[in-house]
């Protein structure tokens, strides 16, 4: 029998439909503030363990910077302003993909830096081939060198950092590089000078196999050993005795103005810089001396002091042509990702700096940084009508634990039209000392957060995920205050990292949950209980056929948000590689396979582990989006058409109006008042006929909140009264 929704809806046959693609636009110039202060640039996605370079981005002779993040291998691009360093996002595209490491260098002596970066238990090299735009073009996929009997790959792990610099000052660049059995480095010297009478060849010899004749331990060495033999040990020096290389950053630089390099390591494990002095020349390098708190010994400065795995990077970031000092950590995690990137100004010269640290926080002051991993959320904190933002983390460096997950609240301080954020709690709610995990009784790890009614009483109740893949309830209680209410909500556990949203699915007026977990697979939790009761006993798995980045890695860690368009859903899933996944054939269709589509959405990538959150913040009737990244940052991107798969209809609505019913104010934002002396069901429809709403009208006047239901043409019903509903 036809419903009495379809007699009413005139639909022409022309009706089709159609699919568009929705197109995101990367929007930088959002507005976020702390304490008064803008941040300059607040959208250039955090960092965790940055690797530094000089470039010149848009070819004006001016050396900007790009900073290659190994955690989520990121690589964010700034430009040069007038001594400002400004995020450009726009030159990513220019680079190849790259991992594990990076080093800008210039090797065929044209001005312009190349590439060098990891590439198969070696390094891949592309030259900076740029005219009109920046270019590059690979040159090798695996740099080789004479090792004797045969040409091999030089050996560089994925976890060292090599030194790539013109080591016997002939004006080509030389590899120093840990040997594939660690201990002692290896000069590969460049033969480009000797052989063709210029610097841009990379035809490399094995030249030294203990270049500097010393051996590196667990950040220890032993001096002297010539011919690759050390000295014998004694009881004396038993603590020094050889253990396996585990990993190390190196940095060569003529510290001491003497004309030979220098060297300058970080050990994985350890917090320091050891500097080892040339005591040889450029063509005999013997290191004589070890300072293990560098750079303290130089103008009487702090030493180095980075949890786990320092590195150091020499180039100009002051703008003053002289080089200076940037340390960071090469850890990929557990290490320092708030204060990672300490700036020591060279007060010196290039040949005989001077370091002076004047901050730790080398372009993270000027970002959203929230540690490790960003969750975001699109909230109505203080009900002012604006869409406030929450962002969860997986949490802050924390030296002598684990690290601190907490909720980020920024606050929507602009208009409808103009959003503008303050960041005004970096631990909102004080979730960082709540002891959410009960079973060791301490705070929870990887705090996921997500807003909806699950009590029917208006107002959105707050749900948390964690590392442990449990849920915690917290309920609203007005002006913007949350209690805990439910700890291990339900007993809810889906594994390892519940990435929760809370949202009607089944469009049967219950709110009900979805859940990503680190496996990469979503769960559906259909709430079979009531409006006022909520019950969450039954778990779909692999809901959809989704299983994320399957074919690149075993953990998917899946972020779903699932999203209204029109009243068609679309799913959005973020995922460890930092890929964005786009599903639709979600209505009608919740036990089946999604379909996986190919959009816009999947080209945005802004590092590992991403995480996304959609609303419209500016009033414009389409889609914006915030994405999280596995270093701590956001990015924004708005959208110049509507989420995409949906149904082009024509329409022609003829209501049946009862006298008696008076329903304001229509077209509506927010509130909705409905009075008449008729009591029943009241129900709220898409164009489809779904029903994404429903309440019961008891008194003569019912006041209806639909913060939850985006922006559209809806039909109402009470009883057999209809109307058109337009939320703007």
């Amino acid at each position: 029998m036809k419903s009495l929704f379809s007699i009413l809806l005139t639909i022409f046959a022309s009706a089709q439909v159609a699919f568009s693609q929705m197109i995101l636009n990367r929007d930088t110039s959002l507005i976020f503030k702390e304490s008064g202060l803008q941040f300059s640039s607040a959208l250039s996605g955090g960092i965790n363990a940055g690797q530094f370079s000089n470039i010149d981005l848009n070819l004006d002779g001016i050396m900007d910077l790009v900073v290659f993040d190994k955690s989520g291998n990121k690589l964010s691009p700034f430009v040069n302003d007038n001594g400002t360093f400004v995020y450009a996002p726009r030159y990513r595209k220019n680079f190849p993909a790259l991992h594990d490491w990076a080093l800008l260098t210039d090797y065929n002596c044209d001005g312009r830096n190349d590439i060098f970066t990891y590439s198969s238990g070696g390094m891949a090299v592309y030259l900076n081939t740029s005219n009109n735009e920046l270019e590059f073009t690979q040159i090798t996929s695996l740099v080789l060198s004479d090792y004797g009997a045969n040409n091999l790959n030089i050996y560089i792990s994925p976890v060292d950092i090599p030194a790539i610099t013109d080591v016997d000052y002939d004006g080509d660049l030389d590899v120093l590089t840990f040997s594939i059995l660690g201990g002692f480095i290896e000069y590969h010297k460049n033969l480009s000078m000797e052989l063709y009478g210029t610097c841009d060849s990379l035809t490399f010899e094995l030249s030294e196999s203990c270049w500097g004749l010393f051996y590196e331990g667990l950040n220890s060495y032993i001096l002297n050993c010539p011919n690759c033999q050390c000295p014998q040990l004694t009881p004396n020096n038993l603590s020094n005795t050889k253990q396996k290389h585990a990993g190390s950053t190196l940095l060569a630089i003529d510290i001491d103005n003497d004309n030979d390099k220098d060297l300058i390591l970080g050990d994985v494990s350890y917090n320091n810089l050891n500097l080892l002095i040339n005591g040889g020349d450029n063509q005999n390098a013997i290191m004589v001396a070890v300072d293990s708190i560098f750079p303290q010994n130089h103008n009487n400065t702090i030493a180095a002091d980075i949890h786990v795995y320092p590195a150091s990077y020499y180039l100009d970031v002051t703008n003053d042509g002289i080089k200076d000092l940037v340390v960071s950590t090469n850890s990929k995690s557990n290490s320092e990702n708030f204060e990672s990137c300490w700036l020591y100004k060279n007060t010196g010269q290039n040949t005989l700096p001077i370091f002076d640290l004047v901050q730790k926080d080398f372009l993270q002051v000027d970002m959203i940084e929230l540690g490790t991993s960003a969750f975001p959320t699109f909230y109505d904190y203080n009900n002012d009508g604006l869409k406030d933002l929450v962002i969860g983390n997986y949490g802050y460096y924390n030296p002598n634990n684990d690290p601190i997950s907490s909720l980020a609240l920024f606050e929507n301080v602009g208009n409808d039209s103009i959003p503008e954020y303050n960041l005004i709690n970096r631990d909102w709610l004080g979730l960082s000392t709540t002891n959410l995990n009960t079973q060791l009784n301490i705070p929870a790890l990887n705090l996921s957060p997500t807003f909806g009614d699950i009590d029917g009483d208006n107002n959105k109740d707050l749900i948390i995920g964690d590392a442990n893949g449990k849920l915690h309830l917290f309920t609203n209680i007005g002006n913007g205050n949350f209690q805990l209410a439910a700890p291990n909500y339900q007993n809810i556990d889906i594994g390892q990292f519940a990435q929760p949203q809370l949202i009607d699915v089944n469009r049967d007026g219950l709110t009900d949950l979805i859940i990503g977990e680190q496996d990469g697979t979503i769960n559906f939790l259909p709430n079979s209980g009531s409006i006022n009761s909520p019950i969450f006993d039954t778990i779909i798995t692999n809901w959809g056929g989704i299983d994320i980045d399957q074919s690149l890695i075993s953990t998917g860690f899946s972020n779903p948000t699932l999203y209204d368009s029109s009243g068609i859903y679309q799913l959005f899933v973020g995922s460890f590689s930092g890929s964005i996944y786009q599903f639709t054939n979600i209505d009608n269709n919740l036990g089946g396979q999604f379909t996986l589509v190919t959009s816009t959405a999947n080209t945005i990538w802004d590092g590992g582990k991403s995480a996304i959150a959609i609303a419209d913040i500016n009033d414009d009737n389409q889609a914006d989006i915030i994405i999280g990244n596995l270093s701590g940052g956001i990015s924004y991107f708005t959208s110049d058409s509507v989420v995409n798969d949906t149904n082009t209809i024509s329409i022609s609505l003829h209501p049946i109006q009862d006298a008696k019913i008076s329903i304001f104010p229509n077209p509506t934002k927010r509130n909705l008042t409905i009075i008449s002396n008729s009591k029943g069901v009241v129900q709220i429809r898409n164009l489809l006929g779904r029903t994404i709403y429903t309440t019961i009208k008891d008194e003569n006047k019912l006041d209806i909140n639909l913060s939850n239901i985006p922006k559209g043409i809806y039909i109402i019903q009470l009883n057999k009264s209809i109307n058109k509903l337009i939320i703007e």
